[in-house]
């Protein structure tokens, strides 16, 4: 093993100093908690790879720690479902074996081109048990193999057949949660907007809204912590090869005009993210075309900070809310 400290920054863009400057110009100084974590990550080591997206996923598993113990889960199933001749891997988490239950489908984050089942295992057990909502975490494809539009595919295609199969999987069909962070926060939006009429909330956790990367947070933090801007162009170009897509708004939700019928919509950004002013403009759009939001900025919080539960106490308080947003919006 070598420490492939290029790579580390670029893919994460990690904090060198502590004093930086937030929206208001002023000088902020991390958090121990988050230092902490930053020092963690920088730590990290992983094998070097001719394919820059190999190595980051390699990363990209190397943090699982962050988010804390493995909880014991009523039932835990790895699936592989098929519609016609589409198939994607699920996991699914049951924390009872009661009927009726909510249900979350979840589309993890990773710049789609990284993350898997595994990188968010640990926060959606603690999630299944403390909503008590049966989830299904997605495992769609990933960038550059697999580009634009196959991730968003495969996400229609687990949603549909969670429509067809509601009895089998115990829960209620009124009470359908769309759900994800970052990237997946992206193809949440998108999946929320194919299928509106269907589903009860969406939560977008710092969902990566936009392409243009222009905003004042990532003018801010275009260095990191965590995420930095060569990356987020690399991640782009990745997903999006063909110019024709870079106006579609299934694929860049800040594109989209009109949100029929979209349901009750929880967005949560993070203090020192370079996502959170595009996923701000996106509540604007939202609001501006009359879906109720609840949207919260999690102080002195870092991109990921969802993932980050062994460290930080914000993590365990953002699923609270957003169960509490659930459950209200019943």
């Amino acid at each position: 093993m070598k420490r492939y400290t290029t790579i580390l920054l670029l893919l994460l863009g990690v904090w060198k100093g502590k004093a930086q400057k937030d929206v208001t110009n002023k000088t902020f100084t991390m958090t121990p908690e988050v230092q902490k974590v930053l020092n963690y990550i920088k730590a990290i080591e992983v094998p070097e790879n001719e394919k820059p997206w190999i190595t980051g996923r390699l990363f990209y598993e190397k943090m699982n720690p962050l988010a804390g113990g493995k909880e014991q889960v009523f039932k835990i199933e790895n699936r592989i479902i098929t519609l016609k001749k589409d198939t994607v891997p699920v996991r699914i988490y049951s924390p009872n074996n009661q009927k009726g239950l909510p249900i979350i489908i979840y589309f993890h984050g990773g710049w789609f081109k990284g993350g898997s089942l595994e990188t968010h295992d640990s926060p959606l057990r603690q999630l299944a048990n403390l909503s008590q909502a049966v989830i299904i975490s997605v495992d769609y494809r990933l960038a550059p193999e697999h580009p634009f539009p196959a991730g968003i595919e495969d996400s229609f295609t687990v949603v549909a057949w969670v429509l067809m199969n509601t009895k089998e999987l115990n829960v209620d069909k009124n009470q359908i949660t769309i759900m994800g962070d970052s990237a997946g926060g992206a193809i949440a939006a998108t999946v929320s907007n194919r299928f509106p009429n269907e589903i009860a909330t969406q939560v977008l956790i710092y969902p990566a809204t936009d392409n243009s990367l222009k905003t004042n947070s990532w003018n801010l933090f275009k260095n990191g912590p965590i995420l930095n801007i060569k990356e987020a162009k690399e991640a782009w170009s990745y997903y999006l090869p063909d110019e024709k897509n870079h106006e579609n708004p299934d694929a860049i939700p800040l594109k989209r005009e009109r949100f029929p019928n979209l349901p009750p919509t929880f967005i949560a950004t993070a203090q020192y993210d370079p996502l959170r002013d595009e996923a701000l403009l996106y509540v604007e759009k939202l609001v501006n075309n009359n879906v109720p939001v609840t949207q919260k900025n999690y102080g002195n919080m870092i991109h990921g900070f969802f993932q980050m539960g062994a460290y930080l106490k914000e993590s365990r308080e953002l699923m609270q809310d957003i169960v509490n947003f659930i459950n209200d919006s019943e």
